[in-house]
């Protein structure tokens, strides 16, 4: 592949949507790979993540960006500032994922608003399409979406666990990018470090393994990755939780839960890696982490001033 050619098409679209509307299932479809952490809970992906699918005459850089919401503490803030910076200012092009199956649009109403009065263009993209079996009430949705934004310019249906509609949105994908050399050298296929996938694919698994409060409550921080040992690679990994009560409840009796979860996390990041792993946990508690400018800075989700 080479940029130098004169039709060359790069850019980046961002995947902008509410909590749970399968961006996160979508990016891993659309980039061929399990790149962005992907649970039932809604508010998995806290970062911008990207993921790079390239061809022989473009580039498109995939922005996974946290579900919309209205910041009630400070982590929810800088979650909310990654989606104002990927749409306001990063954008190509903008796939609003709406999950088809919505009974209300209610919710999206500020969503609608921000992208309502960006400069780029906008693919509405139904999703879950499996789970909406009613035609009419499919176009129904499509018809009040483009009411409230008239700069949709197209709209694709798609189920991406079952790959349906996929292709053709890459196709379109790509053919929206502008003009222009490629961004990231061939090959590469995101711009984070194995050791921040790692992480967070440890909280994936706390997603899926914990109830109630305590995915919202924990963050992971990776303290040793080691690689290139063959089967002595290693990770060592902190799990912070705001409270007392919250470390028994994810440590589990005789230490059954934790068990479970460096299990399943380290076949997920050997998974990914395409390497074997020795995954160690340990729980600390970190009063108040979500809303303490000091530990955001630490764990990356805000600049150090």
């Amino acid at each position: 592949m080479s940029s130098a050619n004169k039709s060359f098409r790069s850019g980046f679209a961002v995947l902008a949507g509410l909590p749970n509307a399968g961006k996160s299932t979508l990016l891993n479809a659309l980039a061929g790979g399990l790149l962005s952490p992907v649970t039932d809970k809604p508010q998995t992906t806290r970062q911008n993540i990207l993921a790079i699918m390239e061809g022989e005459d473009f580039q498109v850089v995939f922005v996974d960006t946290p579900g919309f919401l209205h910041p009630r503490y400070k982590l929810q803030q800088t979650m909310s500032a990654c989606i104002e910076r990927a749409v306001g200012e990063d954008a190509d092009l903008i796939l609003l994922l709406v999950d088809a199956s919505a009974q209300s649009l209610a919710e999206h109403k500020d969503l609608f608003a921000k992208i309502s009065r960006v400069f780029c263009p906008v693919f509405l993209v139904l999703t879950k399409t499996d789970l909406q079996r009613e035609t009419a009430a499919c176009d129904n949705l499509e018809k009040e979406i483009k009411a409230a934004l008239p700069n949709v310019s197209r709209v694709f249906k798609v189920c991406a666990p079952r790959a349906e509609g996929v292709e053709e949105l890459k196709q379109a994908v790509a053919q929206a990018m502008p003009a222009g050399p490629a961004y990231f050298p061939s090959g590469q296929w995101t711009d984070r470090w194995e050791r921040f996938y790692a992480a967070e694919f440890i909280r994936e698994q706390i997603f899926k393994l914990y109830k109630k409060e305590i995915p919202y409550g924990t963050q992971v921080e990776v303290e040793e990755f080691t690689e290139n040992l063959g089967s002595k690679n290693y990770i060592r990994a902190v799990v912070h939780v705001e409270r007392e009560s919250q470390k028994p409840i994810l440590i589990g009796k005789g230490g059954a839960a934790i068990a479970e979860l460096r299990k399943s996390a380290q076949k997920r990041i050997e998974q990914f890696l395409g390497r074997p792993y020795r995954l160690e946990l340990r729980v600390t508690v970190s009063p108040n982490w979500r809303d303490d400018i000091k530990w955001l800075e630490r764990f990356g989700y805000v600049e150090k001033e």
